[in-house]
């Protein structure tokens, strides 16, 4: 697949990531949706497969669209033009959902409430999709150009940095347990979701895959670029359900069944010793997309597919999801020439996308509330979803499209 060329099928998959985010962003809060289409932090559900897709196409293009830069332009000037789209991309983030917590009145605006509304801000609530992307790309700013070898080795120093992390404290950091980190900012109890600070390694991994879409398929034809891509995916799920299967070792005696230990001793080193004696199906983990035992039979853990602490089993099957999804949009729309127009409308100005749909989402939900039933929750995503596109459609007519 050349690179000068467009990617038909990276538009549509893009287009597809953002389609999926309208669903999940609109569904998610409804009591009706069923848990598939809801995030969670036990297992992978199909809501939970939209953002890891979208960041690591996100890596595609970012490493696509570098080196061509890199044959015109001076590296230094590449690498300050992405430094700052990036702080652009997570500014623009915390414009668009705020803060997350807010300093209530005048006489409360002291320098220590400042200091710990900024550490707030950057433990846990400034980290949506977009900021994510942004930090991410800076994160790996410096290797961006590397080779595809270097990279890879990149790939898992970044999984096991994450990892002895998550043990030393960044579980307890992530679930706002006890923890040295927390104490010395005064940030003790507060919880993250998506991995908060320093899942920024996790989601830099995808990133970093999608960085080697390009070379996959580089200087082959199509139909052996779709073999490459299910192959690797097909790796990665498996690595990603093994990786899973460690959390059977955290299952309660089934004489058990109460709450007093919700989290255990130590949720991201496996207590081996019980594995002795039991049969292989004990120890193979629900499939992805089934939810897995609650926690009066089995102890919290990291080895759960866990979005909140972007576990590495998470890493793993999730992008090995997206990349084997990835071929499928090869086959259909670089192979068989088959496209969805809303998906190219969409996947062709992302960003406008995303933010419109942002705010027609906010506006929508006043007339759906969290309890509304199933139905009347589906007719509301699909009028968020029409009125998004309608506007991104009349950029499209207009050849305006919102870069960073």
């Amino acid at each position: 697949m050349s690179q000068q060329e467009r990617v038909v099928s990276l538009d549509q998959f893009r287009g597809y990531c953002v389609l999926g985010m309208f669903v999940v962003n609109f569904l998610g809060g409804m009591t009706s949706t069923h848990h598939l289409l809801r995030h969670n932090n036990t297992h992978f559900s199909l809501a939970d497969s939209i953002m890891p897709a979208f960041i690591l196409i996100s890596g595609f293009s970012y490493r696509m669209t570098f080196v061509k830069r890199l044959l015109s332009q001076e590296p230094s000037s590449v690498r300050n033009r992405y430094f700052w789209r990036s702080i652009g991309l997570i500014f623009l983030s915390l414009m668009l959902f705020g803060f997350g917590n807010k300093i209530l009145t005048y006489s409360e605006l002291t320098w220590e409430n400042l200091a710990r509304f900024v550490v707030l801000v950057v433990k846990a609530d400034m980290w949506e999709v977009l900021a994510i992307i942004g930090a991410c790309q800076i994160l790996l700013l410096p290797f961006i150009a590397w080779s595809a070898r270097r990279r890879i080795v990149l790939f898992f120093g970044l999984g096991i940095s994450h990892l002895l992390l998550s043990w030393w404290f960044n579980w307890d950091f992530v679930y706002g347990r006890p923890n040295a980190l927390d104490q010395f900012f005064g940030t003790n109890g507060k919880r993250a979701w998506d991995g908060g600070f320093f899942g920024l390694l996790a989601w830099s991994e995808i990133m970093l895959l999608g960085t080697l879409l390009p070379d996959l398929g580089n200087r082959l034809s199509r139909e052996s670029a779709v073999v490459r891509l299910a192959t690797l995916g097909a790796i990665l799920m498996i690595a990603g359900y093994s990786a899973s299967c460690l959390s059977r070792l955290y299952d309660k005696p089934e004489s058990v069944a109460d709450t007093s230990a919700e989290v255990a001793s130590d949720p991201v080193l496996p207590p081996w010793e019980k594995a002795k004696g039991r049969k292989l199906v004990k120890l193979l983990a629900e499939p992805p997309l089934v939810p897995p035992p609650s926690i009066d039979l089995r102890e919290p853990n990291y080895w759960a597919m866990d979005k909140r602490i972007v576990s590495q089993s998470f890493v793993y099957f999730s992008a090995g999801w997206a990349v084997l999804l990835y071929g499928l949009f090869v086959m259909i729309c670089d192979i068989r020439n088959w496209t969805f127009a809303p998906l190219t409308t969409f996947g062709q100005n992302p960003l406008a996308a995303y933010i419109i749909h942002h705010v027609v989402e906010v506006s929508l939900l006043a007339l759906f509330p969290k309890d509304s039933s199933a139905w009347w929750a589906s007719v509301g995503m699909l009028l968020s979803i029409a009125i998004t596109y309608k506007f991104v459609r009349f950029l499209e007519d207009r050849q305006l499209y919102l870069r960073l």
